[in-house]
């Protein structure tokens, strides 16, 4: 059984041009492969680690000695994974149509835009000069903006929102998100300090004994 076929590998493209169609297809044809999108969110974290590194001088204003490529990567799964567990909780309490794989699939078919963009900025910004730097920024913000533009349609798609509702469900699940990552940081550190207290403790028994 084949895990990507050819009409699987048609809609990812048509997605990115005719996203309301392609997405709909997606959606209600089983036209989306989780392979497919898995590849583009990998894809993107590696992109990601190259373009911190590898970005022309004039453009990169990272510390390059600072860079733990290892934690980038996983940042950039983690926001993605963290969105798609938000917005599909935050749809689920009001009455949205979307599953969470055709979230996930809607969210790592768009960033194609953002790793095309990104590879093309990182390329050639180690061939421009200051005075053209503004160019390649323009392709960076442009690539962004037709970002959201996808996925703001790929939700309204799935969900089958209204424009209104979808950008509502959006800010809601960016809130979510940040609610969610505040308690496992919150039980990260509570735990953490338990660890700590308990091994103290052990430790003050063995000397004791």
């Amino acid at each position: 059984m084949k895990l990507v076929t050819k009409d699987k590998l048609k809609y990812w493209g048509y997605s990115l041009i005719h996203p309301f169609d392609g997405f709909f297809e997606i959606r209600f044809r089983n036209q989306g492969s989780l392979l497919i999108a898995a590849l583009l969110l990998i894809a993107y974290a590696v992109l990601s680690c190259l373009k911190f590194q590898y970005t022309g001088f004039p453009m990169n204003f990272n510390n390059i000695d600072e860079m733990d490529a290892l934690s980038l990567f996983i940042s950039v799964i983690s926001v993605v994974v963290l969105f798609t567990v938000s917005n599909w909780t935050v749809t689920t309490l009001f009455n949205g149509k979307g599953k969470m794989k055709d979230i996930f699939i809607v969210v790592c078919y768009a960033m194609t835009v953002l790793i095309i963009g990104d590879a093309l900025v990182t390329f050639a910004s180690n061939f421009v000069t200051t005075e053209e730097v503004m160019i390649l920024t323009s392709v960076q913000i442009l690539c962004y903006v037709y970002f959201v533009f996808l996925v703001v349609a790929g939700l309204t798609t799935i969900h089958e929102y209204g424009f209104g509702g979808s950008i509502a469900s959006i800010i809601m699940s960016i809130v979510a998100a940040a609610i969610i990552l505040f308690i496992g940081i919150l039980i990260f550190t509570m735990l953490e300090r338990m660890i700590s207290f308990f091994s103290s403790v052990f430790e003050e028994l063995m000397r004791r004994l």
